[in-house]
């Protein structure tokens, strides 16, 4: 069993350590001045979403019309079409943000996804995992503005709630990709 020393009595009331302010412990995750503005989060959203409306909807239009003349059927074209375009976009983010810190929209905006705990890219199953519950949230009234919204309340990070989920958090891409530059 190991005992302390007891620190030395000075007689003036209890004993004060010598450093001021008190040591705080650094809290996980990025500095402040990494994080990003939440308007600046939101833009890379709506570029991700034209990308998406204007690169997946021809596509996902096309194959279903194609299913349509091929089946002469247009409930077959229909569903081709909709799991194109879903099945576009349920690759398009997850993978993006693996791969690359983050999609098309957060890095024409500067910004990349990494994990709170060391800086580094998201595993695919984390990306995939965060993109399910923005999809999920997105499914219950109102779910899909508080998400989006929470970013301007959470702190220390900023997080919205498929941050939490993931344990991820949004940071200004010059911030480099391992936790020394976070």
């Amino acid at each position: 069993m190991h005992e302390y020393q007891q620190p030395p009595h000075h007689g003036y009331g209890a004993y004060q350590p010598q450093f001021h302010p008190p040591y705080t412990p650094p809290r996980p995750g990025p500095p402040d001045e990494a994080l990003p503005n939440p308007a600046v989060r939101l833009g890379a959203r709506i570029v991700d979403i034209l990308i998406i409306v204007v690169g997946g909807g021809p596509i996902a239009f096309t194959v279903g019309m194609t299913m349509m003349g091929l089946t002469e059927n247009n409930d077959a074209g229909g569903v081709a079409m909709a799991i194109v375009f879903f099945g576009s976009m349920a690759l398009y983010e997850p993978i993006m943000t693996h791969a690359y810190g983050g999609t098309f929209g957060k890095r024409i905006c500067g910004l990349r996804v990494a994990r709170v705990s060391d800086g580094q890219n998201l595993s695919l199953g984390g990306a995939f995992g965060r993109w399910a519950v923005y999809q999920f949230i997105g499914l219950v009234p109102l779910g899909g503005l508080i998400n989006a919204l929470s970013c301007l309340w959470d702190k220390p990070l900023r997080q919205c709630i498929h941050d939490k989920a993931a344990s991820s958090v949004v940071v200004k891409r010059r911030w480099g990709i391992t936790a020394n530059h976070l």
